[in-house]
């Protein structure tokens, strides 16, 4: 990294990480309950699922997706627009509880961070990411973790894939509606 990119880094995306990690540990220590349950819990908790986590591989698995793209997409556009992307794509996957989760709890960041992965790959296709490890321009990444959210979709498990999908399509749709921005200048 160049001494000049350094200083045009912006730390929403680190900030995000750090905020999701205090969270969890008053989670933790505190035995907070944050999850959010359709039609039975408080709304206050639609909000605050958000920004809690399930365990430490869930928070860690968000907290990489949310600081690697995070901070290329942030790169792209601004901080403002990073926190407003997820928070949007949060909030339209964490609906996924009045369709698809009536009768269990939704918690985490996921939505938000898929749909700042979706954001970046409509915004700026051609960008380098990491899909399952391996660089790819954006496009393939996101077609690789539509790919892999709707096999999950079918496979069952404790995970909320159509919660991810729907961050998607919101992450995705706020990349096309950007895709004719200028990009944010680094100063």
């Amino acid at each position: 990294m160049k001494e000049e990119d350094f200083e045009n880094f912006r730390w929403g995306a680190v900030k995000l990480t750090a905020l999701l990690s205090m969270v969890f540990g008053v989670q933790i220590f505190f035995n907070v309950e944050l999850a959010y349950k359709a039609f039975e819990s408080p709304f206050w908790k639609f909000f605050s699922s958000i920004f809690a986590h399930g365990g430490p591989e869930h928070l860690f698995n968000n907290l990489f997706f949310i600081a690697l793209f995070g901070s290329i997409y942030e790169l792209h556009t601004s901080e403002i627009e990073f926190y407003k992307t997820f928070l949007i794509s949060a909030l339209f996957a964490n609906l996924t509880a009045f369709f698809f989760f009536t009768d269990s709890f939704i918690v985490g960041a996921s939505g938000g961070a898929m749909g700042i992965l979706a954001a970046l790959s409509v915004y700026r296709p051609n960008q380098t990411g990491l899909a399952l490890g391996i660089p790819a321009p954006m496009w393939a990444v996101l077609g690789i973790y539509i790919f892999t959210n709707f096999a999950g979709v079918t496979g069952g498990g404790n995970t909320a894939y159509e919660a991810h999908l729907f961050g998607i399509v919101s992450g995705a749709l706020i990349g096309y509606r950007m895709r004719n921005r200028p990009l944010v200048s680094s100063e």
